[in-house]
C-alpha cells in the first residue's frame, strides 16, 4: 500500500546544488534555480551531496519563504530515501495495523506528553509508550542512526528505560526510510553515548524493533520489520 507523503502535490525531479544550511537547499529544476525547504534537521551527508537527485514539492501558504520542500534524495546507490523524519511515526503505524510489524499492537494515539518529554505514539493493547526514530543513513546495506549526535534521542532512552524498570511497557522502533537496507544498527562511531543507551533500554526491557519502508516520489511503502543489530 501506497502512503502518500505528508505534503500534497506531485514530485518533481531537481538536482542538488548545495546546502546552505540544514533547512535549505539550492536546487536546479529545468532550466531553474529554486530554494527548497529540507525537512531533515541531520547531516545527510550521504545523501544531500551536490550533484545528487532530489524530488521537491511545490510549497502552500503565503508564509513559507521557500517555494518548495525537498521530500526525497537519491543515495549514491540510486535509492530514493525520504528526508521526512516527522513522518515516520505514521509509516510504524501502518506497519502495526497491516501486521507488517507483528507486534499485535495498534497505535490508539500520537504525542504523548510524558514529564517534559513527548513520546510518538501510544499502542494498544498494554498502554505501551513507543518511541520512533527515522533512519536515512546506511552503509553496506545496513542503515545507521543517528547521522549526528542527539541529546534528545539519549533522552528518550533514558527516560523509556527508567520506567520499563519500573513496570511500563515501552518501546523504541527504528523506521529505516530506504528500501535497500536489511538491518539497522546504531551508529557507535557518530554518537556513542546513543549506541550505549540503545543497548542498556533493551537490557531494561524496553522492545526494541525496527521495519524498512521504501521511498517513492508519490509515497512510501511499508516493507516489513527488519532485524536490529545491537
Amino acid at each position: 500500500m501506497l502512503i502518500p507523503h505528508r505534503w500534497p502535490g506531485v514530485a518533481r525531479e531537481a538536482v542538488l546544488l548545495e546546502r546552505p544550511n540544514r533547512f535549505l537547499a539550492i536546487c536546479r529544476l529545468g532550466r531553474r534555480t529554486v530554494e527548497a525547504h529540507v525537512p531533515d534537521r541531520g547531516r545527510c551527508l550521504d545523501l544531500l551531496v551536490p550533484g545528487r537527485e532530489v524530488a521537491l514539492v511545490a510549497a502552500s501558504g503565503p508564509l513559507r519563504r521557500t517555494r518548495y520542500t525537498a521530500l526525497l534524495a537519491r543515495s549514491g546507490g540510486g535509492t530514493w530515501v525520504s528526508l521526512d523524519p516527522a513522518g515516520a511515526p505514521r509509516l510504524v503505524a501502518a506497519a502495526l495495523e497491516s501486521g507488517a510489524l507483528p507486534w499485535r499492537l495498534k497505535a490508539e494515539r500520537r504525542e504523548l506528553a510524558v514529564g517534559r518529554s513527548r513520546i510518538d505514539l501510544l499502542l494498544q493493547p498494554g498502554d505501551v509508550l513507543c518511541e520512533v526514530k527515522s533512519v536515512g543513513a546506511a552503509r553496506d546495506g545496513v542503515a545507521l542512526f543517528p547521522d549526528a549526535p542527539t541529546i534528545r534521542g539519549l533522552r528518550h532512552l533514558v527516560l523509556l528505560s527508567r520506567l520499563s524498570r519500573r513496570g511500563r511497557r515501552c518501546a523504541v522502533v527504528l523506521c529505516a526510510q530506504r528500501g535497500d537496507v536489511r538491518a539497522v544498527t546504531a551508529d557507535s562511531h557518530i554518537d556513542p553515548a546513543f549506541a550505549r543507551g540503545l543497548r542498556r533500554a533493551a537490557a531494561a526491557g524496553v522492545r526494541i524493533g525496527a521495519i524498512r519502508c521504501s521511498a517513492h516520489p508519490a509515497g512510501m511503502k511499508v516493507r516489513g520489520e527488519i532485524p536490529v543489530l545491537l
